[in-house]
């Protein structure tokens, strides 16, 4: 099973997004990024706190995941605001995040633990069309889980387009498959 990570970064109104395809074991498949998208004062002003999620959703994700070359089975976010992209790529759309005691639970979440007490506890969350999946999915990143930080990638992403950003990198280059 290939996981599609998605994550963001943004520096001085600079905003760029990058996507991340991993086998189970989290080794890179394939790795997308946008260009640079600079947002003026009067952009900033006029979006409000509905910026972020415009960029993201709207400018970033869905372009990323349908430029992908590899196939993927899911898709892992850190914003629960892009949950709606559900409909636009027909993939299982997997919200994570560090687990909360104080969280509701429901039917569409489950928490996914390190037996071996090496990462903190998560909690995923799936969308109404993937209900019946949900356990799957579950099982699947709980197994990966046991010896892979699946939150790491995340991490990696952030620090590529960072690395890109600081470093002038052009696009072209940024776009990578590895096979």
């Amino acid at each position: 099973m290939k996981i599609a990570y998605i994550n963001f970064y943004s520096i001085s109104n600079r905003y760029r997004a990058g996507a991340l395809i991993t086998d189970s074991s989290t080794r890179p498949v394939e790795f997308r990024i946008t260009s640079d998208l600079n947002i003026d004062k009067l952009q900033e002003i006029l979006y409000g706190e509905a910026l972020q999620e415009v960029l993201y959703k709207e400018k970033f994700t869905v372009q990323l995941l349908k430029s992908m070359q590899e196939d993927y089975d899911i898709v892992l976010i850190k914003e629960k605001n892009l949950m709606s992209i559900r409909q636009e790529i027909n993939k299982p759309v997997v919200h994570i995040q560090k687990f909360d005691q104080f969280m509701p639970l429901n039917r569409l979440s489950h928490k996914i633990i390190n037996i071996h007490d090496r990462y903190e506890p998560l909690y995923i969350t799936v969308n109404k069309e993937d209900e019946k999946r949900l356990i799957s999915i579950s099982h699947f990143l709980q197994e990966m889980y046991r010896n892979f930080n699946i939150m790491e990638p995340f991490k990696r992403i952030e620090n590529a387009i960072k690395y890109i950003m600081e470093n002038s990198l052009e696009t072209e280059r940024a776009d990578m498959c590895i096979r």
